[in-house]
């Protein structure tokens, strides 16, 4: 029997030689640590990592037809937001293009009193014969140099707020029914929510039925699958964050930068010229076949076509009168109510000799529509307005250009002047002297 060291047989080693105590001791500090953990630990509780498993199993399963109604109802909602937003800033418009009366009053009270501001009088007392005769004082415009000057910006501002006045009424009106019929729309799909949290299938069934067919009115758009939108967000960060359409859109410069391209409520695509270059290349290279080629009848405006190609959507009158409203906004009729609108075939467009950039010559005519600018989509018109494009930069546009144009042709018949004179003195002189 070996001999052991110490009182307590607890913790005891054996004796062993002293070259080898070391290695034992430490063999004997390891089995008891292991022992001392190993008998802390608790024994695994299986139901309790059964129930775990199913809440989770239970979360991550959630309804699929509860997410649909989330969905749609987050839609709905911002859609409503939206147009409130709309309404008020139409609202505001439409109070500001009612003050039409009151300008055309101080315009027709400077007409009938332009006697008494004579060179260097900006201020002077006038009788308002429209109220019984009242004195009132006019003070010019320092804007403007004179009174009558200052009569006919107000006589045109007063026509640019009564044509926009008839257009921001219209689109209020529009806006107002849409409202409605969204608003409608939200408290039904609501109720489709019952009081246990299910989902009523057949009544969010009814609200998106409606909701997709007056979609036109209301400009809805209804939400994607959360699948499809996934694989939307997938696409858009393997393009390193940057979406589809900002990757396809044309490089500045190149044809296709010239050109605005949409889609039309039938699925067809549009195609819009941005400038003289645009219309060119639109009418002379793009348009084929069966393409549906649009122009405003009787003022300058973008060249506009409806692609009519195999395997594409046929247009329909819906695409028709889109593309038509197209084609009066983007021309000199945009501030008018309606206007007419020629369309044609691309094989009967014809390049004049001669002829400026973008002018097209249509040999035969298809069929004539009308064109509303009003009903163009909200976007394009909030896009122009940001742009800075507007009826006042354009026409002083034009006539800087005239003006330079002029210029231009003066210095050329300046020089040919000079040339001939030139040209004939050097005819006359002798050959010697």
């Amino acid at each position: 029997m070996p001999q052991r060291i110490g009182q307590d047989d607890s913790f005891s080693i054996p004796t062993v030689p002293f070259r080898n105590r070391g290695y034992v001791w430490s063999q004997l500090r390891m089995a008891t640590f292991v022992e001392e953990s190993t008998s802390s630990w608790d024994e695994p509780d299986l139901e309790d990592e059964l129930s775990h498993d199913n809440e989770q199993a239970e979360e991550v399963n959630e309804s699929p037809l509860l997410e649909e109604y989330q969905d749609w109802s987050k839609a709905l909602k911002k859609a409503v937001k939206a147009l409130e937003k709309k309404r008020k800033s139409l609202q505001s418009e439409y109070e500001k293009a009612q003050g039409v009366e009151d300008t055309v009053a101080r315009a027709q009270l400077l007409v009938s009193n332009l006697y008494h501001f004579n060179p260097g009088v900006k201020t002077a007392t006038v009788q308002d014969w429209e109220n019984d005769g009242a004195e009132v004082e006019l003070t010019l415009n320092p804007k403007y140099a004179s009174a009558n000057e200052e009569a006919d910006a107000l006589f045109a501002q007063a026509r640019k707020l009564k044509r926009g006045s008839q257009i921001v009424k219209e689109l209020l009106n529009e806006s107002e029914q849409a409202w409605e019929l969204l608003s409608d729309a939200q408290a039904d799909l609501e109720s489709a929510c019952m009081d246990d949290g299910e989902i009523n299938q057949g009544r969010l069934a009814l609200v998106q039925d409606r909701l997709q067919r007056s979609s036109r009115a209301t400009k809805f758009q209804p939400p994607l699958p959360r699948d499809a939108a996934q694989a939307k967000s997938s696409s858009s960060q393997s393009n390193g964050g940057k979406s589809n359409r900002k990757q396809s859109k044309p490089e500045i410069g190149t044809p296709q930068s010239n050109l605005r391209k949409l889609m039309s409520p039938g699925g067809c695509i549009v195609l819009v010229g941005r400038n003289r270059r645009g219309n060119e290349h639109l009418s002379m290279s793009i348009a084929r076949g069966n393409d549906v080629w649009m122009h405003s009848r009787g003022c300058p405006g973008a060249h506009v076509i409806i692609q009519n190609r195999r395997g594409s959507p046929k247009p329909t009158p819906e695409c028709l009168a889109f593309a038509a409203d197209l084609a009066i906004y983007y021309s000199d009729f945009r501030n008018e109510v309606k206007a007419p609108v020629t369309t044609a075939e691309p094989k009967h467009l014809q390049k004049p000799r001669g002829a400026p950039l973008g002018a097209i010559k249509v040999r035969q005519e298809s069929e004539t529509l009308i064109g509303y600018p009003a009903r163009v989509p909200d976007e394009l018109k909030e896009a122009r307005a940001a742009s800075g494009q507007s009826d006042e930069y354009r026409s002083t546009d034009k006539a800087k250009h005239r003006k330079r144009t002029k210029q231009v042709a003066q210095q050329e018949r300046a020089k040919r002047k000079k040339a001939n004179k030139e040209k004939k003195a050097a005819a006359e002189r002798p050959d010697f002297y």
